[in-house]
């Protein structure tokens, strides 16, 4: 028997799913043993003695391979496995080939005393047939010094070499196993306490749980636990288990490792300066007390935490980490299971991704509350709380509401008696507030707008927004016009997998100057029927001519001529398709009348896979022209244009010869200025062309960098026949412009009423200047030359038959062609008369977002003696006056007519969190004739001011709008979410 304690020092001790691991089992020094003590070794070869008898060593044999048994130590507060019976032990140790002895009972060790505030949970020893005790590992083998053990009193003696000794051995006998021995019968182990370090937490030993369900506490990948006396139960682990939790546990895995390989985790750890208490009832964590779980981390000076109810308090200095959300105060309580509770003075920062159109940014929301309840993992409600997103100290605004309900599932937020504060100035109050907290739609009120113009006075808009489903929504918006009286906006949008559309109603309820009611309705419906088959319907009207000059918001919408009334079904074939259509048009502003098409039909065809690599293209449609005025033609049109064409290309050149012949039929109802002329007519116009053109390329030198410079000369030629037309019609038709894209085409007229008499060659030439980096092109110049081979007969009523050979040259530049600089320029000039018929000259500097200026110069002949000519300057601005406080500007004003055409002026200033804009805007209503005086002519004039409260509101009337039409390259200050109401348009 050992007499002697002995004392180790402990490398580790776990803390987790488990109680103190196991110690090591003991490997004796067999020269510490007796001679009298030790059991004669077997011969090699021999069949090895039965359990109860003794052996002695043959003579002359071989030494065997030193083998080791090992006894399990129990570690402080466990009881030891029972040991294997002989019974049973003794076929493996046969088959084996070694001596067996029975083993004698080892004694439960006794729990330590003595170690500070922690309680150990005894776990029951392994049942008999060697199942590993709950909570036990093996760890390397236990070496004994020789000097702690003492010579037992009585030792038997060693037989003779070949005469097997009498008797059975005594259980006190330790059974020689080579050169080693094995220690048994050890007094229970005392450990140094200034040795262990911190205590480590024990945890109750629970039932297993049924099959499929894990227990709580127990170590991922862990093998299964058995209780004592307990049949089947496993035998100890060899090494310590390789599972994540057992690797966190020992410090060789970080918590966020473990969360990222085991996301549907609830570890929980604790650790402070001092821990006291067990995993029964409560924990106590005190200075600097630290607990985590995935995707929550919890700070404070102390921490109580239950365990079993999931339930902790954490005061002083508490802060709560969520997610990227940050919450900081003197006190909480929580549930950690339901994610439920109470903080005390919160201080908070909420972190959420916000979806603009195809973008994706993230935002930050700060503030405070007396009192933050956690109602569920994805909802808080505060009481007298504050939100912002600019930083938490001293925030230039602010919105404060009596409750606040945050629901982060659905993304929405709740306010009552809300007020919105700029610099600490309340400038909006609402008894309820309604908020996206990711830019999503939600039913509520949205922010007031509010303007003013010379025509309307007073503007102010109070919208309510309605998500009716995910894919419906509608904006009902009272708009209180101070001159005007009330209007009515409404706005209803839909969408589906094959349609999509909008409504929009504006209804004035009895104009105070006009003294009736106006309107604006507008329809637009696009549904993809089948896969071959679609539908559209753009359907727009307004009361009265004057409605978008006297309600209008931009000069877009104040310059519009003709609204169009259309709808149309389109059938798609595998090579051609049909589409039908009636088209009607109101006309504003004391326009002349359109005519209505009432139907048009087309039956458009393309084929490109004939013999020899020819193609066939036909063109062909019917339409039925009306209009109100009985003065003037209606009549049906039939139009039928094959073309064959036949296009080849090489390497360096590309030839395309095409032919095609015009057929059209007209039945006409005459009005009274043609009483005279014929009512049916027909012609049929060959028309023949052939396009060439090629492209050559070289390196070449640009203001000192390198490009791949290209020519690309063109040349097109076009005859077509000459028929009079003098008599037919004019539905759809006009004198098409003059530029490069017109002039290589087949007919100098856009329409179907006039096909001209043409032979005559197109030469133009473009050079560009192409980055060999990224292929981007950073210049471009063009020229191009008409040459008329004869005289042009065909002209529209009251046009001039042309007799000149060379029509206007062309040419033009543009491109990026200094850092940051971009030019754009084009000139027609008439050779016969040696004249400028127009000219334009761009350029703009913009060399970072919100630095942008622009000038430009517009001039255009006018061959009408009534309207005069065009002579435009135009410049705009936006830059930085300080670090925040930018200047825009625009400055459009028509030189022939003397007069503004447009001016804008304004500031913004930038504070970080928000941006405040002032704009004011001139808008000239109506095109000046000659002879007519500037009194005559309408202005429009407004005033935007608009406090932008980043990823939050806009209070006040939204200039974005005439910002980004009147200067070209304008940059927002800030990065805004908010859209305008309406988009602005009215």
């Amino acid at each position: 028997m050992l007499r002697r304690s002995v004392t180790f020092y402990l490398v580790w001790m776990s803390c987790a799913a488990q109680a103190a691991d196991a110690l090591p089992q003991l490997k004796v020094d067999p020269s510490l043993v007796p001679q009298s003590r030790r059991p004669a070794a077997t011969v090699k070869g021999t069949t090895p003695p039965k359990p109860g008898s003794t052996t002695a060593a043959t003579p002359g044999a071989p030494a065997q391979p030193a083998t080791v048994e090992t006894v399990p130590v129990p570690a402080p507060g466990e009881v030891v496995a029972t040991p294997v019976a002989p019974a049973q032990a003794a076929p493996a140790a046969a088959s084996a080939g070694r001596p067996v002895v029975p083993p004698a009972a080892v004694p439960a060790a006794a729990p330590v005393s003595g170690a500070p505030e922690r309680a150990v949970t005894a776990v029951p020893a392994a049942p008999a047939d060697g199942a590993a005790a709950p909570g036990l590992r093996n760890l390397p083998a236990l070496k004994v010094d020789r000097a702690l053990l003492r010579q037992p009193s009585s030792i038997a003696r060693r037989a003779a070499p070949g005469v097997q000794s009498p008797g059975v051995q005594s259980p006190d006998d330790i059974p020689v196993r080579g050169n080693v021995s094995t220690a048994r019968n050890m007094p229970p182990l005392k450990v140094d306490r200034a040795l262990m370090g911190a205590p480590p937490i024990a945890r109750r030993v629970k039932p297993a749980p049924a099959e499929g369900i894990a227990a709580a506490g127990a170590v991922p990948g862990a093998a299964p636990v058995a209780e004592a006396g307990m049949p089947g139960a496993a035998t100890l682990p060899s090494i310590v288990p390789e599972d994540d939790a057992s690797q966190m546990m020992y410090g060789t895995m970080t918590l966020s490792e473990f969360v990222a390989r085991n996301p549907d985790s609830r570890v929980t750890l604790l650790s402070a300066e001092s821990v006291s208490g067990t995993t029964d009832e409560v924990m106590r964590a005190e200075g600097n007390a630290e607990l985590r779980r995935p995707g929550t981390t919890l700070t404070a000076d102390r921490i109580n935490y239950e365990p079993p109810t999931e339930e902790l308090q954490a005061d002083g200095n508490v802060r709560l980490v969520r997610g990227e959300d940050r919450i900081a105060g003197p006190s909480l309580r929580y549930r950690l299971d339901r994610s439920e509770g109470v903080f005390e003075k919160p201080q908070y920062s909420l972190r959420r991704n916000l979806q603009t159109g195809e973008n994706l940014r993230t935002t930050t929301g700060t503030g405070q509350a007396d009192r933050m309840e956690f109602l569920g993992e994805n909802r808080v409600r505060m009481t007298n709380a504050t939100y912002s997103t600019c930083g938490p100290d001293n925030p230039d605004w602010y919105a404060k509401a009596e409750t606040l309900d945050l629901n982060f599932e659905s993304d929405n937020g709740e306010g009552r008696n809300g007020t919105i504060y700029f610099k600490d100035v309340p400038v909006l109050y609402s008894p309820w507030l309604d908020f996206s907290l990711n830019n999503r739609r939600k039913s509520g009120f949205l922010s007031p707008t509010f303007g003013t113009t010379n025509r309307t006075g007073i503007d102010f808009l109070l919208p309510y927004y309605w998500n009716i489903a995910p894919n419906m929504d509608a904006t009902i918006a009272p708009r209180l016009l101070g001159t005007r009286g009330l209007m009515m906006s409404n706005e209803f949008r839909y969408l589906n997998h094959n349609y999509s559309g909008i409504a929009r109603l504006d209804y004035l309820f009895s104009d105070r100057i006009l003294d009736r009611d106006r309107h604006a309705l507008s329809l637009q419906h696009t549904h993809q029927i089948t896969d071959r088959l679609s539908g559209r319907l753009n359907y727009s009207e307004v009361s009265d001519r004057n409605y978008y000059t006297d309600l209008g918001t931009r000069l877009a919408i104040t310059s519009i001529s003709y609204l169009p009334q259309d709808a149309s079904l389109t059938y798609a074939g595998d090579w051609w398709n049909a589409t039908a259509r009636v088209t009607e048009y109101q006309s504003l502003a004391n326009l002349a009348p359109l005519y209505s098409q009432m139907p048009a039909v087309t039956l458009n065809a393309f084929r490109a896979d004939l013999p020899f690599g020819s193609v066939f293209q036909m063109k062909s449609s019917y339409t039925d022209f009306r209009i109100s005025d009985t003065t003037r033609d209606e009549g049906r049109r039939i139009v039928v244009y094959p073309q064959l064409s036949l296009p080849m290309q090489t390497s360096y050149l590309s030839v395309t010869p095409k032919i095609g012949v015009h057929y059209s039929n007209y039945d006409v109802t005459r009005g009274t200025n043609n009483a005279g002329l014929d009512t049916s007519l027909s012609r049929a116009i060959p028309i023949f062309s052939l396009d060439a053109g090629t492209v050559f390329e070289r390196d070449s030198d640009l203001f000192g960098q390198g490009y791949v410079q290209t020519l690309e000369p063109r040349l097109y030629y076009v005859l077509s026949s000459y028929k009079n037309q003098s008599d037919f019609p004019v539905f759809d038709t006009a004198q098409a412009d003059f530029n490069f894209a017109q002039i290589f085409s087949e007919n100098v007229f856009v329409g179907q009423d006039r096909i001209a008499d043409s032979n005559q060659v197109t030469a133009a030439t473009t050079s560009r200047f192409i980055d060999p980096q990224n292929g981007r092109e950073r210049a471009r110049v063009a020229l191009g030359q008409r040459f008329y081979l004869s005289d042009q007969l065909v002209t529209l009523p009251g046009g001039t038959p042309r007799t000149e050979r060379i029509a206007s040259t062309l040419a033009a530049v543009s491109g990026e062609l200094l850092k940051d600089t971009y030019l754009d320029a084009a000139v027609q000039y008439n050779t016969d008369l040696s004249q400028t018929e127009r000219y334009s000259v761009s350029a703009r500097y913009n060399p970072r977002p919100a630095h942008v200026f622009n000038a430009a110069y517009r001039f255009r002949r006018s061959n009408n003696p009534a309207i005069n000519d065009v002579r435009d300057i135009d410049f705009s601005v936006q830059w930085p006056l300080t670090n925040r406080w930018y200047a825009v500007a625009r400055h459009n004003y028509s030189i022939a007519d003397r007069r503004l055409v447009e001016g804008l002026g304004g500031l913004e200033y930038n504070g970080g969190c928000w941006v405040g804009r002032i704009v004011f805007q001139r808008i000239a209503l109506g095109a000046r004739l000659a002879g007519q005086t500037t009194t005559e002519l309408r202005t429009r004039t407004a005033l935007f001011f608009q406090l932008e409260l980043n990823d939050f509101s806009q209070i006040g009337s939204n200039p974005l709008d005439a910002l980004k039409r009147s200067i070209p390259g304008y940059g927002q200050i800030n990065q805004s979410t908010a859209d305008p109401i309406f988009g602005g348009d009215y």
